[in-house]
């Protein structure tokens, strides 16, 4: 039996006997010191991550199905990769506590975090800052990332990409992204651009399909608030509150150029247009919903701009969006 699942089986009996077992550190690993152990864990049983890159890059490396990996409040300066596969019952969680923080480093290149081709990892209470870009998920389904922060990245602060599927953003704040390449400074993107497919997804369309944003902060940002790529179907963005920096390198907060998106109950504050829909290749671009919004486009924008051939693509701009008096809600019929 491996040590990682030793330290498992020891903390799940711990938690069931209700016995006060003091959290085990993760094998192989220097402890965290008293100062710098979380005064409450995230779960019971969990795993304390000791201080260092390389503490927190071995219980990457080691983690199961199941397992609790709870970071000290401190900051882990390096790029951190992880790729277990875990499952519905057993998902691995990965939780800050207060003061809990990834740093990158040189916004030039690299991920800060990169899930590739993980499953089922439950991802909360940290702070991402510095490389590339901040969180990356590749081939990454069914997990869930809550009360993170993403700021002061090169490029984009979260992409999802190479058939990241069914996966649930929740309570994520990103901010003050494209420090160093503006026109790539997105918020939140999904999937890729056709002309990247052979680069990420074997020239197939990249179907980073039914991923859920809830209640998210995307401000600051040098691109898109959030950008869906053509590719992408079924997305949803609900409750959140969007807005670019003051000179973006883009015309709206939220462009749509998948398919079947949803963007529901949001705060979407555009330096032209709030929100444009094109398509960029069939069948994509189509079908797409904005309803119950309120929109905040730039002098003379439009608050929903719906671009060439997707006007005729079956996408849906409610009459219940807000836009203020004497700013137009869209260019096509509201429904």
């Amino acid at each position: 039996m491996n040590r990682a699942l030793t330290a498992l089986i020891v903390a799940i009996a711990c938690a069931a006997a209700l016995s006060g077992c003091a959290p085990a550190p993760m094998p192989g690993l220097v402890p965290a010191s008293p100062s710098a152990t979380p005064a409450i864990l995230c779960a019971p049983g969990a795993v304390v991550v000791g201080e260092g890159a390389d503490a927190l890059q071995a219980a990457l490396d080691t983690a199961v199905p199941g397992i609790v990996l709870q970071l000290s409040p401190t900051v882990y300066r390096g790029r951190f990769h992880a790729t277990a596969v875990a499952t519905a019952e057993a998902p691995i969680v990965l939780c800050g506590s207060e003061g809990t923080v990834l740093d990158g480093g040189d916004i030039r290149d690299g991920y800060t975090l990169h899930l590739d081709g993980a499953t089922y990892w439950d991802v909360r209470d940290l702070a991402v800052r510095g490389s590339q870009k901040g969180v990356v998920l590749d081939a990454t389904t069914h997990s869930t990332l809550s009360g993170v922060t993403i700021s002061d990245v090169g490029q984009e602060g979260l992409h999802l990409r190479a058939g990241s599927a069914d996966n649930t953003v929740r309570s994520v704040t990103i901010e003050r992204t494209g420090r160093a390449d503006p026109e790539f400074g997105e918020g939140v993107y999904v999937g890729s651009a056709e002309s990247n497919w052979c680069r990420y997804t074997a020239c197939e369309p990249d179907r980073s399909d039914r991923n859920a944003f809830e209640r998210l902060v995307v401000r600051d940002t040098t691109a898109e608030a959030v950008d869906a790529k053509e590719g992408t179907t079924g997305g949803v963005v609900r409750g959140s509150s969007l807005s670019t920096g003051p000179a973006p390198a883009v015309d709206s907060a939220v462009d749509l150029k998948g398919a079947q998106w949803r963007l529901e109950d949001n705060t979407i504050e555009g330096p032209v247009d709030a929100v444009s829909i094109h398509t960029i290749l069939d069948p994509w671009g189509s079908d797409n919903v904005v309803v119950a919004n309120t929109l905040r486009p730039g002098p003379g924008g439009l608050g929903v701009a719906v671009v060439g051939s997707a006007r005729t693509a079956g996408n849906t701009v409610g009459c219940d969006n807000a836009v203020e008096t004497g700013v137009s809600l869209t260019d096509v019929a509201c429904t």
